[in-house]
Formats: structure tokens, sequence, C-alpha cells
């Protein structure tokens, strides 16, 4: 390049804008599709992981492929209805949780405490919303299922997952009435 074009370019706003608007174009392609490569990734994760988790423990599948227990559940079905729901306060799921956290014991488990908060819960957004209060009350950061599948026999977390099963996925909030 001679040293004119040089000193073009170099006092020229609209080549530093059309240089930053490549730039910030090449930023968000990549961040784009980074974030494609790790959806997939984990993905096809949770499928292997669901698959091997069947063949080495079949009793316990069902808490993994429950959508109740996952703790995105509650906000992407609201976002699939786009419907109001009836969910539970914050502070409700909070208090949930706590409830499950308090029943975990040194030495036993108070699981008719556990089982007495999923009675209270009446559909899948709720279990959701208060598996998500769990992991953010948490220290470790441990999931709801993870606790219950390490803390609670092959028969107890089938009475959970019996009780889980009878609820719907969500209830829509009747719109009031004029």
């Amino acid at each position: 390049m001679n040293a004119g074009a040089l000193q073009i370019s170099r006092s020229n706003s609209k080549v530093y804008v059309a240089t930053g608007v490549i730039l910030v174009a090449g930023i968000w392609v990549s961040v784009a599709a980074v974030h494609h490569y790790r959806t997939t990734r984990d993905q096809k994760a949770v499928a292997f992981f669901s698959e091997l988790q069947r063949e080495l423990v079949p009793d316990s599948v069902g808490l993994v492929e429950s959508k109740a227990f996952d703790i995105r559940y509650w906000q992407d079905i609201g976002k699939k209805l786009n419907k109001p729901m009836y969910m539970l306060t914050q502070a409700s799921a909070k208090a949930f949780a706590k409830d499950i956290m308090d029943s975990w014991g040194v030495f036993d488990d108070d699981e008719n405490k556990i089982y007495s908060v999923f009675r209270a819960l009446k559909d899948h957004v709720q279990v959701s919303q208060m598996a998500y209060q769990y992991y953010l009350s948490n220290k470790n950061k441990i999931n709801l299922i993870d606790d219950l599948k390490s803390r609670l026999s092959t028969d107890e977390v089938g009475q959970v997952m019996a009780i889980v099963k009878k609820m719907p996925p969500y209830r829509l909030a009747e719109p009031a009435k004029k």
C-alpha cells in the first residue's frame, strides 16, 4: 500500500466504522456458532447419559427424563404457550425447596416431609420452579435430581415419581371475568 492510501484510510472515519461493524458482526457470528455447538453437544450428552442411566440403573430413569425436575421447564413452557399459567411465587418455591433441604438428615432423612412437599405441588411447572429454587439455594449448586437419587432409596424415588406422574404438565390460568 502506498503512503497516500494509508494516510487516507487513517483519516477517513467511514473506514473505522466499517471495520468496527465487520468486527462486531464477526464476533456475533462466532458467539452464535459456539452457542449452537454447545447446545447440540449438550443435547447429545443428555441423550447419551439417559440411555446409559437406563442400562445401569433402570429404576431411577424417571427422574432424569421427567421434565418436571428440569430447572428450566417452567420458563420454557411459559415461552412456548405464551398464555397465563398458575405458578408459585418465588417465596413459595423457596419455602418448598427449604423444606426438602431441611428434611435431609445426617443419619436418617424425613421422607414423609419430602412426599408432603411434592403432594402440595399441583403440576410439573411448580415442581420445576421448586427444583430451580432448590438449585439456587444449595451452596454446592447440586440439583434436586442428584440429591434425590443419592439420598433416597429406589422405592422412595419411585414414590416421588408416582406423586409427580399424577400431576398435569401445567395449568392454564383462567382470565378474569368481567
